[in-house]
C-alpha cells in the first residue's frame, strides 16, 4: 500500500517513475501518467536453444550407440540377469480353432457334353424354319441358347404365341433327356413395357417363368432356375449394330444348359 501512494504521489507531482519500470508507465497528457504493465520480456528465451541442444546431443549419442559394436558376451550376461524376471510374467494363452471351419467343396456330377449337344441342336435347328433365329453359344461352362422374344410372345405380353409353343416343343424334345441343370434368363430392350408391367424387369422374369413351366411340361424333370435381367445386358450387345436390331436381340429369353448335373435325376 505504501508503494502504492508513492505512485499516487508521483503521478499528481507530474514526476518521472523509476528507469526500471518506465516500460510500464505511459503518458497520458497534462502530465499524467497511467500504468499499462509490464511489457513481455524475453526471459525464458534461453530455454528453446537449450532445449535443441540438448536433442541433438542426445542424437549424436543414440548414433554412437548404433554404431558400436556390443560384446555377445555382455549381451548375454544382460539377457540372463533378465530372463528371471521376464519368466515371471503371466502366460497368456490364446484358443485356437480345433477343426477346419471352411465349407466343404461341394462336388458336382458332370452332366451331357455340352459340345455334343450344340452339335444335336444346331442339327435339329437346322431342319425347322422356326429355329433358324435361334442363336447358340458355347460360353465357358456353359450353353447358351437365345431364343427371340419377339418368336415366342407378342409386344408386352407374357402368353407365348403359336410360334412361341411350336419352337419351345422342338427344343424341349432334346432338352428333357438331359441331366444337367437349366437355367432361364429373360432380357428386354431399354424400351418401357406399355402393358400391365411396370418395367422391364418384371416383364422379363414373367416371360422366362413362363418358359421354365413349358419345359417343365413337356418333361424336364430337373429343377430349372429362372432370372430376369430386364434391359441389364443390353449394354453387351455389339453397339456397331443398328439400333432396332441391337433392340430385336435384346428381347430374348436364354435357355442355359450348365456342364454339371443337376441333383433331381
Amino acid at each position: 500500500m505504501a508503494q502504492e501512494g508513492q505512485k499516487n504521489e508521483r503521478k499528481a507531482a507530474g514526476e518521472q517513475p523509476p528507469a526500471d519500470s518506465a516500460d510500464a508507465w505511459q503518458p497520458l497528457g497534462g502530465g499524467l501518467l497511467v500504468y499499462r504493465g509490464r511489457r513481455a520480456d524475453n526471459a525464458q528465451a534461453w530455454l528453446l536453444t537449450f532445449t535443441d541442444l540438448a536433442a541433438l546431443m542426445l542424437t549424436f549419442f543414440v548414433l554412437l550407440f548404433s554404431m558400436s559394436t556390443i560384446k555377445e558376451s555382455d549381451w548375454q550376461n544382460l539377457v540372463d540377469s533378465l530372463s528371471p524376471r521376464l519368466d515371471r510374467l503371466q502366460e497368456v494363452t490364446v484358443a485356437l480353432p480345433q477343426s477346419e471351419k471352411s465349407a466343404e467343396e461341394v462336388e458336382r456330377l458332370p452332366g451331357s457334353d455340352l459340345d455334343y449337344l450344340a452339335a444335336v441342336l444346331k442339327e435339329q435347328m437346322a431342319g425347322d424354319p422356326l429355329l433358324a433365329q435361334v442363336r447358340i453359344a458355347h460360353e465357358g461352362e456353359r450353353l447358351v441358347i437365345s431364343v427371340p422374344g419377339d418368336l415366342l410372345f407378342a409386344s408386352g405380353s407374357t402368353e407365348l404365341g403359336a410360334a412361341g409353343e411350336k419352337s419351345i416343343f422342338a427344343l424341349a424334345g432334346v432338352l428333357r433327356n438331359l441331366r444337367n441343370v437349366i437355367e432361364i434368363a429373360g432380357h428386354a430392350d431399354p424400351v418401357q413395357p406399355k402393358a400391365a408391367y411396370p418395367s422391364n424387369w418384371e416383364l422379363s422374369l414373367a416371360r422366362a417363368a413362363v418358359l421354365s413351366g413349358m419345359l417343365s411340361k413337356v418333361g424336364y424333370k430337373g429343377d430349372i432356375l429362372v432370372r430376369g435381367y430386364g434391359d441389364a445386358r443390353y449394354g453387351d450387345i455389339d453397339s456397331s449394330l443398328a439400333t432396332e436390331e441391337r433392340r430385336e436381340r435384346a428381347r430374348r429369353v436364354d435357355i442355359i444348359v450348365h456342364a454339371y448335373a443337376s441333383e433331381a435325376h
